[in-house]
């Protein structure tokens, strides 16, 4: 039931795809649609590692939740399994079922702690739909009426981390 409910939930933020600019890092030949090798070395990997520094903003056994460093709107985060998982394809049912449940908790603490408008969430598999770093996450954006999205670009410099924190700060915060 679990299983059936999380990929129903996936089946909502399908949004149209665009070729995508793989990260920066990412490793030659990792970047090879649906079911490509799994880069160790990704930006997220590394993370998860401690060797690349996140805005935590929830973690248990076997998820993480860190603000998004080129963020979309204020307060966007992004949610990640644990295991190495590439994509959709390759994450456990038990452990997506669970990053689901994570993902219901944050989107309520922003909504709490933000007064967004809209939550969307976003799942991107491949480079041709838009992924750009090759291990499984799901984004958790606030969206406020009137401000439009902004486009995710790794030409842009990282979001102000100080301002990250405070608003991690929030959301956490929400969370109790």
């Amino acid at each position: 039931m679990r299983q059936s409910l999380a990929f129903a939930a996936l089946a909502l933020f399908a949004v149209a795809p665009v070729s995508a600019t793989v990260a920066p890092g990412t490793a030659p030949g990792s970047a090879v649609g649906l079911f490509g090798a799994y880069d160790d070395h990704n930006a997220f990997a590394r993370i998860l590692k401690g060797t690349l520094p996140a805005t935590k903003v929830y973690e248990d056994s076997q998820v993480l939740a860190f603000m998004n460093i080129h963020p979309v709107s204020r307060g966007d985060l992004l949610v990640i399994p644990k295991q190495h998982a590439r994509n959709l394809m390759d994450i456990r049912p038990s452990v997506l079922a669970h990053l689901m449940q994570v993902a219901q908790r944050l989107a309520k603490a922003q909504a709490a702690a933000l007064h967004p408008d809209g939550i969307f969430l976003r799942q991107n598999n491949g480079e041709e739909a838009d992924q750009t770093v090759f291990h499984f996450h799901l984004h958790v954006t606030p969206q406020y009426a009137g401000v439009p999205l902004a486009k995710t670009s790794y030409d842009q410099p990282p979001a102000d981390p100080v301002e990250l924190a405070r608003i991690a700060g929030q959301i956490r915060a929400a969370m109790r």
